[in-house]
This record gives structure tokens, C-alpha cells and sequence, in this order.
């Protein structure tokens, strides 16, 4: 008698097992990898299956065994019960349960058979089948013919086909993998003879089919070699079968033949094999179809439908969790708790996740003061929240485009800067502060025709530095952007005071940065874990904090600073949901956020920042060139030759002391004067400040006419008087409580 091969799986069975399980149909591949699947009818199926089934893998009966059922060992010898699933769809399915049960009345003592269903419903009872093949040479002789008839219904392309290659996973030699199989069948019985295989590649599985917003993809999953982790990689249906795309399949782990001939066979077969289930791919993090995505790739949270992160932060592998919760309250946040500067920071991390749920702009906060403020241990406790801080952090010192890659890839996430005094260039650090808040990225063509998928980001930063970003940057006579004021907030940092026990405030910063990097990743998984399930509760709890912070606001407070006050609710809406992350107080966190608001307010004021800066800017314009630039009136015949003129100085004299010095500009030089900014915005602010005269024809409402006497042609110019403020003028709010 020839001996017979085993059944895929059949090896991995324990030894002595009395009860063996056989999958078979389309899915049994599937269904015997991962068994425990979370889809609707496997679900079914895990509350009907015994426990330890993910260790104990069924045999299948693949196509092999379909062509040839009475050439393989379906299960042990001594199995005393065998229960057959049928997993998906099964052509001739009567034909194949008779050559299954007459192999096994042949080749096993088992007492019990019986048919399950996907969803593990109990179908038919074939003991008493099975034991008339034993016994029956009758019903043996029909059931062979059925399994005839089953390579006959297959018609003539079944027949064939039937010597022709497929691929199968099984173990040559003790190496797993897909392999070629090319078989040969005895032309008058029809059985199997023998087998030759090809290698083709690691054992690898097709989850489903991907798509992102102008991509298809195919969804594979496999083990690299000594890893204890699956990898799900989205592979582009434009790559399947190219050099890049079994680049990218290699750079993963995934271990092919070089043989180019049967990469061609291998990519036909993943195209057709497998799940089909779609999946959403994605180039961004945070939250996807209802669920969470770490930039590590990691999932918070049940998505409605799969998905799959495909890009990668520059530092992933900082994403990792040590410690627990309540190691990092204890550690961390208890030494934290009184200390302005480190609440708020710890706030803006805790407002990551949850600015997507509120549907607001991304913004951050600049702390700024001496080297030994508390700047870095201060960043190093936000930071402990999603990951390791040295790991995680980010350089001010990058490109635009990896900012924008990066800013993609921590989407709805916290995104620590280091000090900005790092920065290549301050050019570049402008460039970059402005791409970061933008939100949206470049609009690239492809090369293959139409463009690249646009990156878009929502984030919270972090940035620390001695002196803040407007300041840093008017070192290289870069005028920062009023808007990028109220969206980087520039906060002097206040150091720590409630050291907690601990000696000083040395003691107090060691302990800290030694704690954020053994206790970190926990806390804000159990933050996001929360939010995740509480979408409805953020909104609820923001809309009476933001009033709360309007409210306290002066009446002429400009619209700038009222988006700043929103922005710190924000952030007490964070530290008011996470109480119990934190275990601060509401009135602790509101305290904490208030001070720093107020910290903030001396920096910026409560009045416009456009308008202050067209007045400075304007104001500085005539004192630098008021000299050399604009002929004086009276005419001084002792003036110097002036090469560029911008108009004229009109200076008091004895007989008109109560008269002010203006000033005429052509419109050449009033535009140099306003450089940067909005022309009809800059009149406005001027006319209203009172430091520029409408005028009263139509068509040229900010502009007049030179006297006569100044001017025979009587020029249109732009009459300024300048306004240089007392410290009685500045602003005197106080700030709020």
C-alpha cells in the first residue's frame, strides 16, 4: 500500500489528541490562520469552538487534497473524534464529504464524525455513514464513484488543469513557505503519484483589498524570521509583481525567491487568493473609521471598518509603553500638580487627541525662558504621555517637507519640538512654524500623471526655547505673522515651586526626567481609550468652559486674542475630562491654565498684534528716513541732495508751535512703508488710530492733495502724522481672574 502524505496541518497536531478538527471550502485557508477573527461570523464561531484553538491549528484540506482525497491522512489514527466545518463555498460538496469520510472509514478508528457550518451549527451527523463504509463494500463502491464523478463535474478545463502548477503553503525539509507544486496524477486511476515543488516565499496571507483616496492596494500579512509579531503591510496594486514593490515586501522581512519567473507566478496568485475584505488606507494617524492610530501603527479602539496605517513617523519605535497608570500618576503627575508651566504642558498633550473631536485648528504652546527654567523637564513629562520623550521628540533643525511628513504621520497627535535656538537657519524656522499650523500640505503632481494624494493634519506642539519665536526670528529682521501668534503661543515659563517634599527645585527637575522615562505610553492610551467612547461628553464640557473663558475677557479685546481664550479652553476641557488621568482638581487645572493665560497676555496684549505692528512699522519708517529722505518744509536751502525721495517733512515752525509734524508720501514710498501688509487693512488701522488724513474725492479716500505751496503740482500723497505712545497710553487691562 502507498503510503500517504499528510493533510496540511496535520503535523502540528499533539500528540495523543483524541478530538481533530478538518476545515474545508474557500475560506478554510483563512479561517485555519487565524481563526479567531473578529468579522461578524467568526464571532459566531469563537463562542461555539473550545478554548486553545488559536494554538491548535485545524487540518485543511486544500486543493491538493480536494484533487486526491484518498492520497492523504486527514487526521491521527487513534482520533476518536473528528469534526468536519465547512468554511465558505465548496463545489461538489457531496462529492467531497464522500471522499472525506471514505478516507477516514479507511484510515482512522474514530467514533464520532460530524458536519459544522461556518458559524459552527451543527449539520449532519456522519458517524453512522462512515461506519457503513467500514463495513459495506457496497457503499464503499459508491462513494468512490462520487468521488469520480467529482473530477468529471469539473468538465473538461477541470481535467485538464489537473496536472497543471499550483501554489499551496505547506513545510519542505522544515521550511515553511508558499511553494509550486507541480503534481503528477496516474492517467488511469487518477491518483496522485508524485509532487515536485518550488519555493516561493514566506508563509504570507492576503487579508483584503486596501484603499486611500487615490490608491489600490492589496492588504498581506506574514511573520518575519525570529519576530514574534504578525506585519500587515498595504502593498500598491501598481508595485504587485514590480522591483519596487518586492522591495517593499523585503525591506519588511518577507523573504522571496529571486527567480523572476516564479515572482510572476507568486504575484498572479496573491492578486486572486484570500480575503477580500476592504480596507481604508490611510497616510495619516490619529482617528480612522472610529478608532485610534498611534504613529506606530497601533490601534485605539474598534474601527467601524479595517484600516491600516501605511506611512511612518521618524520615531515610532518611541511609541512604547513602560510603567502603568498608576506609576505615572504617582511619578509624574503628583509631582506636577501646582506648578503652572508643567500642567499646562501636560494639558496641551492631553488636548491632542481631542481637537479632531471639536473640529478645531491645530495650535501649540512656545515656552520660553533661561537654561534652567525647567524647559526640558517640563517637555519630558508631556511627552511621557504617548511614548518615551527622547524617542519621540522632534528637531525645529528639519525640512519643511519632513515637518509635513511627520505633522501627517501624528495627525489628531502631540508633536514635541525641541529648542528652537536649534533651528538650521531662522529663515527656515519661520518656514516651518508656518507649514506645521497650515494643515495642509503642498499640491504635488505625480509622475505618472495628475497629482499626489494632499497631506492633511490636525496637531498640538510643544516647543521650548530661551527666547520666543518672535523674537527669535526679528534676530534676522524676520517679522513674524500675527496669526502665528495666536497659534504658537509664546509663554514665559514660570518655574517650578511645589517641589512636593522633594529637597529643591534640582531634586524636583531629576526626579521628573528620570521618572517621564520609566513611566510613560499608558497614561495617554488610557486617555484616548476614553475619548474614544465619549466623542458626545467633550463637546458637552467645552461649550460652557469656553463661554467661561470669553466671559472674562475686556469688551474691546481683540478677535485674535478672544481665538486664544477658546484655544485655553480647549485645554481645560482637557485637564476637566482627564481627571482621572491627572487626579488634579478642576479648580487645581483651572488655576494653573489661567496663570499661564495671563502669562501669555503680557506677552501679546489685548489688542490687535497687526495693528501694533503697522503702527510700529509705519512709525519706524518716518523716524529712519525723516533725515534723508523727505524734503523739509520750510525749505532748508542747507538740506542735502536727497537721491530716493519718498515726499515731504513738514516741520512746526515758532509761528505754528501748536502744529504737529507730518509727512507726505508718494504712494511708491507709503507702500514701502506698509511692506508685509494688507494695503486697504493698513489704511484702515491708521486712519482710525488718527495717523492718517481721508481724503475727500472719490476713488481716493485715503489720500490728498500736496498744498500749493508745498507742491506746485499738486501731488496725490498719503499725509501721516506720526504718534509715538507714552507708557499712559499703552494698554492697562488687568489681566483676568
Amino acid at each position: 500500500m502507498r503510503k500517504l502524505k499528510s493533510a496540511p496541518n496535520l503535523k502540528q497536531q499533539p500528540v495523543g489528541a483524541t478530538l481533530t478538527k478538518i476545515y474545508f471550502g474557500s475560506l478554510a485557508w483563512e479561517m485555519a490562520k487565524n481563526p479567531m477573527a473578529r468579522n461578524g461570523v467568526e464571532i459566531a464561531l469563537s463562542n461555539v469552538l473550545p478554548t486553545g484553538l488559536e494554538t491548535v491549528p485545524p487540518v485543511v484540506v486544500s486543493e491538493a487534497v480536494e484533487q486526491s482525497p484518498m492520497a492523504y491522512r486527514l487526521a491521527p489514527k487513534n482520533a476518536q473524534s473528528i469534526e468536519l466545518y465547512q468554511m465558505g463555498e465548496c463545489e461538489h460538496q457531496g462529492e467531497l464529504l464522500a471522499g472525506l469520510c471514505l478516507n477516514l472509514a479507511q484510515n482512522n478508528t474514530a467514533k464520532s464524525i460530524v458536519l459544522y457550518d461556518i458559524a459552527g451549527k451543527l449539520q449532519d451527523d456522519l458517524t453512522n455513514y462512515v461506519e457503513r463504509l467500514r463495513q459495506d463494500e457496497s457503499s464503499q463502491a459508491i462513494a468512490r464513484l462520487a468521488v469520480a464523478k467529482s473530477a468529471k463535474e469539473g468538465g473538461k478545463d477541470q481535467e485538464a488543469n489537473k496536472n497543471k502548477p499550483y501554489i499551496d503553503e505547506r513545510t519542505e525539509g522544515e521550511i515553511r513557505g508558499l511553494y509550486r507544486v507541480i503534481p503528477k496524477y496516474d492517467k488511469e486511476t487518477g491518483e496522485l503519484q508524485s509532487e515536485r515543488t518550488e519555493w516561493l516565499c514566506d508563509p504570507v496571507s492576503v487579508m483584503g483589498i486596501g484603499r486611500s483616496e487615490s490608491e489600490d492596494y492589496l492588504v498581506l500579512e506574514w511573520q518575519p524570521e525570529q519576530s514574534k509579531h504578525k506585519i500587515k503591510e498595504a502593498l500598491p496594486l501598481k508595485d504587485l509583481g514590480e522591483r519596487e514593490g518586492w522591495k517593499q515586501l523585503k525591506a519588511r522581512g518577507l523573504k522571496i525567491t529571486t527567480n523572476s519567473g516564479r515572482r510572476n507566478e507568486l504575484a498572479d496568485y496573491l492578486q486572486k487568493s484570500g480575503n477580500r475584505t476592504l480596507w481604508t488606507i490611510t497616510h495619516a494617524t490619529g482617528w480612522q473609521n472610529g478608532a485610534y492610530i498611534l504613529p506606530n501603527g497601533e490601534i485605539i479602539g474598534t474601527p467601524e471598518s479595517p484600516v491600516l496605517f501605511r506611512s511612518q513617523s521618524a520615531s515610532f519605535g518611541g511609541y512604547d509603553i513602560q510603567g502603568t497608570l498608576a506609576s505615572w500618576q504617582e511619578n509624574i503627575a503628583h509631582y506636577a500638580k501646582g506648578n503652572p508651566s508643567m500642567m499646562t504642558a501636560i494639558a496641551v498633550a492631553l488636548s491632542a487627541p481631542m481637537i479632531a473631536l471639536l473640529e478645531a485648528d491645530s495650535f501649540g504652546v512656545h515656552l520660553f525662558g533661561g537654561s534652567t527654567t525647567g524647559k526640558t523637564t517640563t517637555a519630558n513629562i508631556a511627552s511621557s504621555l504617548y511614548g518615551h520623550p527622547d524617542r519621540t521628540r522632534l528637531s525645529w533643525n528639519a525640512t519643511a517637507l519632513g515637518l509635513i511628513n511627520e505633522a501627517s504621520a501624528r495627525n489628531d497627535g502631540f508633536l514635541p519640538l525641541d529648542e528652537i535656538g536649534q533651528g538650521a537657519s531662522k529663515k527656515h524656522v519661520e518656514m516651518t512654524a508656518y507649514a506645521l499650523f497650515n494643515g495642509v500640505g503642498k499640491i504635488q503632481g505625480a509622475k505618472d500623471g495628475g497629482n499626489r494624494e494632499m497631506h492633511r493634519w490636525r496637531v498640538m506642539a510643544f516647543s521650548t526655547g530661551e527666547i520666543d519665536l518672535e523674537g527669535y526670528l526679528s534676530q534676522a529682521g524676520i517679522k513674524t505673522n500675527a496669526g502665528q501668534l495666536v497659534r504658537l503661543l509664546n509663554i514665559p515659563i514660570n518655574k517650578a515651586t511645589d517641589f512636593h517634599g522633594l529637597a529643591d527645585g534640582k531634586a524636583h527637575a531629576d526626579h521628573l526626567n528620570d521618572a517621564s522615562k520609566a513611566h510613560y505610553g499608558v497614561a495617554g492610551r488610557e486617555w484616548i481609550a476614553y475619548l474614544s467612547t465619549h466623542r458626545q461628553a467633550v463637546k458637552q464640557a467645552y461649550a460652557p468652559i469656553k463661554q467661561k473663558w470669553l466671559a472674562r475677557l475686556p469688551q474691546d479685546t481683540s478677535p485674535q486674542v478672544q481665538r486664544v481664550a477658546a484655544r485655553f479652553a480647549i485645554l481645560e476641557t482637557a485637564l476637566h475630562l482627564a481627571q482621572f488621568i491627572t487626579q488634579w482638581n478642576a479648580q487645581a487645572s483651572s488655576e494653573a491654565l489661567l496663570h499661564s493665560f495671563n502669562e501669555w497676555v503680557n506677552v501679546y496684549g489685548y489688542h490687535s498684534k497687526e495693528e501694533r505692528q503697522i503702527i510700529e512699522q509705519v512709525n519706524g519708517f518716518l523716524l529712519a528716513n525723516a533725515e534723508s529722505r523727505f524734503i523739509a518744509y520750510p525749505f532748508d536751502n542747507t538740506q542735502g541732495k536727497i537721491h530716493t525721495i519718498a515726499g515731504y517733512r513738514v516741520i512746526p515752525t515758532e509761528t505754528k508751535a501748536e502744529e504737529q509734524e507730518h509727512f507726505y508720501l508718494y504712494q511708491p514710498a507709503f507702500m514701502e512703508a506698509i511692506q508685509g501688509f494688507n494695503k486697504s487693512q493698513a489704511c484702515q488701522v491708521l486712519a482710525d488710530k488718527g495717523m492718517l488724513k481721508r481724503g475727500k474725492e472719490k476713488g481716493y479716500e485715503f489720500m490728498v492733495k500736496i498744498p500749493h505751496k508745498i507742491d506746485p503740482k499738486r501731488t496725490r500723497s498719503y499725509l501721516i502724522t506720526p504718534i509715538y505712545e507714552s507708557d499712559s497710553e499703552e494698554e492697562t487691562h488687568s489681566p483676568p481672574s
